[in-house]
């Protein structure tokens, strides 16, 4: 940057700004300057002494620094240099340096001045230029004329290729590229094949032309097998040749040594020892060099600044169309598109398929435009619904690129074959893992007898810097991942070894080791905490169940792997995925099972069962207490009874609940587990509160919430709040109510451990205080955020009577018997009776459907809202 700054001042141009973003024009010589030397032609370098003029470039150099001597001094020392050994008649001196401006002789004597006292800093400098009186001026000082070069005589300030595309998103990264370009003499932009960054040094080099005095130069690696070519193919991209013919590479050092340009070497990693040597030698041997170099890994070189070219940024498939459009990934497609068929765009029924598109392409720049170019034979929706055979698919690139690049296979297979063998063995085996995973977790899947553990660490932080696999280590721990793309590819070279079963085994058997421990955590540790271990690998223990309970599988993992993950279902409010992944492992249980993974297993099925299915709950958790009963597991059995009584209390079975209560407090109060005895006092002041006893409910409700909270069970503790607000809402109260249920909605919100099941019941229960009041509106909107959270544990039939008065008091009278119908029907076949609020709201509906439809019509309604399924019950509900 100094010698930047020194270069601008020489030029009398404006300051050095803080960025290349200003450098536009920024190192230009003066339109007079430039035609002066157009006409002089003087296309020559000089050495003198220690010095080196550049004509063409208006500079005197010393060791590659600029001197102080301005371009018009520069002019007057040319023309000088050029007639060495004879006098120059002043008149002609001022013509070269002043052309068709009219100068006094005293500018003349000024510019002699300053020649002398920069040459000065030589021994006998000051001495060089002699003076003829009156007459003019003579250089006698040593000179030596350096080879003219294309370079030198070029015009051009760079052989950029001329783009043929648009230039789409990346705005981020060129502003920090550029900023960064001042600071480092080498810049390598490293990624995975195919994530644009070719494009994007071609963009920066193209913004910073005018920074670099002598232009910037493009070198194609790619096309070069051998790696003694590189520089030549170097020569070439500067338009130097070396008079012998034969380029070495301190011959070409030599020949850039005082120009002040940029150098973009493009696809480096196959010839990488090459392109090491070369940039050392050039970062060495010269000042102002700038290296911008393309590749699949960093060179490595002492100084290099290493920028990890990202993905194009993603959208949000459940976003709007305008939200979707701005992402970087789906502004590309639509652009190249658009060249495919005229007349294409981003319409709001086509946003989210082509966002889900450009999800599983992970925004891979080269991926999306193969896709596109599928556009005119294929819809966004069924390109989408064969990108699982994206390698065959993705095949109609350019004609002129190289044939890496006209197919997503090829560019994977450059990849892939530049690697060694045991990184190839590692990369397959990594593919099993369908997110990110831990570096304990890659040693132990990817070893084997003839690659250990610790080699595995070695081989993961060499596919690192290969691009391959992404580490993250924004964390305490760092986490690993491939791309979906890099994935697809791992797991197709994993099949043709023949070793898919066998790795997904090794992974389900360390997931399962992983997770064993992950029930008693969950009642001793914190939620945060709790989370931080154990929510990152939600997707390993999905693949670890898919696979050990599929055909291929080993049902005993499966069994294992489902029990112990009961917690996270719950706690990430995935009751639905959560209940269809144990229910299918109960299927596999036998005879050799493990009695505390079964009890474990019938525990949370029956946990996960509670809202959607009460009464196969209850016959889960009576499994579960038989099992901790002959284990002698006193918490166990406690916590199982405990949520056994919350389960008769959801049937209303109120005296059985009591029962189960009773017996599990002393268990639980031995145990000495604050959460779970947390839990135990929320459903027993829940219970106190449908029977009525609400003195007794507060009081319990309050131990719960003192427990929980102290325990770290943030969300249960919120939970217990929406407890106290419903129990103020059966008393009658509805403004406190209002106000109750607007802080732990708020409350809620605000913490990162809030579960939505959780969330979504406060959120209705809102609704259904709005309705009470008659504030439609606001109900309405409440209703819209909180009933799609209640879907996932199928428990939207528990609130539908609050939104069926809602729809009534709206003028929907046909909607509202429907959704009572419905209603009706569900608590029938959940054996589940209504709650005081919700009884309320269903008999004040009764009268109001009554007043306005006949006792047939009406009947006929309540049928017809029988038959419907809870997803349109919900669709007719949110209607307005």
């Amino acid at each position: 940057m100094q010698v930047l700054k020194k270069l601008l001042k020489i030029y009398k141009s404006s300051p050095v700004p803080e960025s290349f973003v200003d450098l536009k024009g920024a190192g230009q010589r003066d339109p007079d300057t430039a035609a002066q030397w157009n006409r002089v032609g003087v296309s020559s370098l000089y050495e003198l002494g220690p010095f080196r003029l550049d004509p063409g470039a208006g500079v005197l150099t010393r060791a590659g620094d600029p001197t102080p001597l301005g371009s018009r001094g520069v002019a007057v020392l040319t023309a000088l240099v050029e007639r060495r050994n004879e006098y120059v008649p002043k008149s002609r001196i001022i013509d070269a340096a002043w052309p068709d401006l009219v100068v006094d002789e005293g500018n003349l004597a000024v510019q002699i001045s300053a020649i002398r006292r920069v040459l000065a800093q030589a021994p006998g400098g000051e001495r060089w230029v002699e003076t003829l009186a009156r007459r003019g001026y003579r250089f006698v000082g040593p000179v030596l004329e350096l080879a003219e070069t294309p370079l030198q005589r070029s015009g051009d300030r760079s052989n950029l290729p001329e783009a043929l595309t648009s230039f789409v998103g990346r705005e981020g990264e060129l502003a920090e590229i550029k900023q960064l370009l001042p600071g480092t003499r080498l810049l390598t932009l490293v990624g995975v094949g195919g994530i644009g960054k070719t494009r994007l040094a071609l963009q920066v080099a193209a913004e910073v032309v005018d920074a670099y005095r002598d232009g910037v130069w493009f070198v194609d690696l790619a096309p070069l097998t051998d790696a003694k070519l590189v520089p030549s193919a170097v020569a070439q991209g500067l338009h130097i040749r070396d008079p012998a013919g034969k380029w070495f590479v301190d011959t070409l050092c030599n020949q850039i040594r005082a120009r002040q340009l940029l150098l973009l070497l493009d696809n480096c990693e196959h010839l990488l020892d090459a392109c090491i040597s070369f940039a050392d030698a050039v970062l060495g041997s010269t000042t102002q060099t700038t290296i911008i170099a393309t590749s699949r890994e960093p060179l490595q070189v002492a100084g290099e600044q290493i920028y990890a070219v990202q993905t194009l940024s993603l959208p949000d498939p459940a976003a709007s169309a305008e939200s979707i459009g701005r992402s970087e990934a789906v502004r590309l497609f639509v652009d190249r598109a658009q060249r495919q068929l005229r007349g294409f765009s981003l319409t709001p029924d086509r946003a989210s398929v082509i966002a889900e598109l450009c999800t599983h392409l992970d925004g891979i720049p080269l991926a999306l435009e193969l896709a596109a170019a599928r556009i005119r034979s294929l819809s966004v929706g069924q390109i989408n619904a064969r990108i699982g055979d994206r390698f065959r698919l993705l095949t109609g690139g350019s004609r002129s690129a190289l044939p890496r690049q006209q197919t997503l296979r090829a560019t994977f297979d450059w990849s892939f074959d530049l690697l060694t063998e045991e990184e190839r063995i590692v990369m397959r085996r990594l593919s099993v893992f369908p997110s990110s995973f831990t570096l304990e977790a890659a040693s132990f899947v990817s070893s084997d007898e003839a690659i250990d553990e610790n080699a595995v660490i070695d081989l993961l932080s060499q596919l690192v810097g290969r691009s391959l696999i992404i580490a993250d280590t924004s964390n305490a721990g760092a986490r690993y991942r491939l791309l979906e793309t890099t994935r697809a590819y791992g797991l197709e070279k994993l099949a043709d070894a023949g070793e898919t079963n066998a790795v997904k085994s090794r992974h389900a058997q360390y997931f399962r080791d992983q997770v064993d421990r992950a029930y008693d955590d969950w009642l001793r540790m914190p939620d945060v905490q709790w989370l931080a271990v154990y929510s990152l690998e939600r997707d390993n223990i999905r693949a670890a169940l898919d696979w050990a309970l599929g055909v291929d599988g080993d049902p005993a993992i499966g069994v294992a792997v489902a029990g112990a993950s009961g917690a996270l279902w719950a706690q990430l409010s995935l009751q639905s995925e959560g209940r269809q992944r144990l229910e299918a492992a109960v299927a596999s249980l036998g005879a050799q099972t493990p009695v505390a993974e079964q009890a474990r297993l019938w525990l949370w099925l029956g946990l996960l069962r509670r809202y959607g299915a009460p009464v196969e709950a209850v016959a889960a958790l009576e499994q579960a207490i038989d099992l901790y009963r002959e284990m002698g597991d006193e918490l166990g059995l406690g916590h199982a009874l405990a949520r056994l009584g919350a389960a008769l209390t959801q049937l209303s079975r109120f005296d059985e609940s009591a029962v189960a209560l009773e017996e599990a407090l002393p268990l639980l109060e031995r145990a000495g587990q604050p959460k779970a005895l947390g839990f135990y006092y929320s459903e027993l002041g829940r219970l106190k509160k449908l029977t009525g006893e609400l003195t007794a409910a507060r009081t319990y409700l309050d131990k719960a919430f003192t427990l929980l909270r102290d325990s770290g069970s943030e969300s249960a503790a919120l939970g217990v709040l929406g407890n106290f607000a419903d129990m103020t809402w059966t008393l009658g109260d509805v403004d406190a109510a209002l106000a109750a249920f607007r802080e732990a909605v708020a409350l809620m919100r605000k913490s990162p451990q809030t579960r939505k099941f959780l969330l979504g019941v406060s959120l209705t229960n809102l609704a259904g205080v709005h309705t009470e009041r008659g504030e439609l509106d606001q109900a309405l909107a409440a209703a819209r955020e909180g009933l799609p959270l209640l879907q996932e544990a199928s428990y939207a039939w528990g609130t539908l009577d609050h939104l069926a008065l809602r729809t009534a008091l709206a003028g929907k009278v046909t909607n509202a018997a429907r959704l009572a119908g419905y209603a009706d029907s569900a608590h029938a076949a959940r054996q589940a009776t209504r709650q005081a609020n919700e009884a309320r709201a269903r008999n004040r509906l009764q009268v109001l459907l009554r007043e306005k439809l006949s006792a047939d019509e009406l009947e006929r309604l309540l049928a017809d809202g029988a038959k419907i399924s809870e997803e349109e019950a919900c669709r007719v509900a949110l209607e307005g």
